[in-house]
């Protein structure tokens, strides 16, 4: 079986974070569910320690979800782990992005959760954007710290670090990276300002329920 439009939507997304300044240089990585072998999860995921505008499709890694190579000679991002956690918890899952947007790192240095102030929050993310508590990059620790921060949402921040989103597709992933860097400039300019106004009282459950709308 061959990935390679997989891949090629993989690599059209990393090119696009790095294009408008969601990342820099080789970090972050991105990745798509591409289906499941002997009950495994297999994915598409960009590799590790390569530079984004120097890739080609057939550089994007198609690996179990124990890291086993299916697919690419590349070894697949250190952080390979994280997506995979991701897609074992969330079966609606279908794309991730692990990002370093400057506006959401900054907010990620702040540590503090972002409470739902924009209603495109509610819409595209879910919610309250949670910090995962900082711990070093690939660990055990740094896995389930992010993993419980997204819980049921589509995006998190990792502290001291960057951002996580998620979606249905690559698109809708790449979206809510997108709207979580507006909710960290908003958020970061309110408490600049003096005050974060926050929604009004939602029904419960409503973000997480307008999020799966969009999934």
């Amino acid at each position: 079986m061959s990935y390679e439009i997989m891949r090629t939507d993989v690599l059209n997304v990393a090119r696009a974070l790095l294009a408008t300044g969601l990342t820099v240089g080789d970090s972050g990585s991105v990745s798509a569910r591409v289906g499941e072998s002997a009950g495994r999860v297999l994915l598409a995921i960009t590799p590790q320690g390569r530079y984004v505008d120097e890739l080609a499709s057939h550089d994007i890694v198609v690996v179990s979800d124990h890291g086993k190579p299916v697919e690419g000679k590349s070894a697949p991002s250190a952080v390979w782990p994280l997506h995979v956690a991701i897609y074992r918890a969330r079966p609606d899952v279908r794309a991730i992005i692990h990002a370093h947007p400057p506006i959401s790192c900054g907010a990620a240095v702040v540590g503090r959760p972002i409470p739902p102030i924009l209603e495109d929050q509610l819409v595209y993310l879910g919610g309250q954007i949670e910090v995962a508590p900082y711990a070093t990059t690939g660990s055990e620790e740094w896995v389930r710290g992010a993993t419980q921060a997204l819980a049921n949402r589509n995006a998190c921040l990792l502290a001291h670090h960057g951002a996580l989103t998620v979606g249905k597709d690559l698109k809708a992933a790449l979206v809510a990276c997108q709207y979580l860097e507006k909710c960290a400039m908003a958020f970061l300019y309110a408490t600049w300002a003096g005050q974060v106004n926050v929604l009004p009282l939602q029904p419960e459950g409503a973000g997480v329920a307008r999020a799966k709308s969009r999934r």
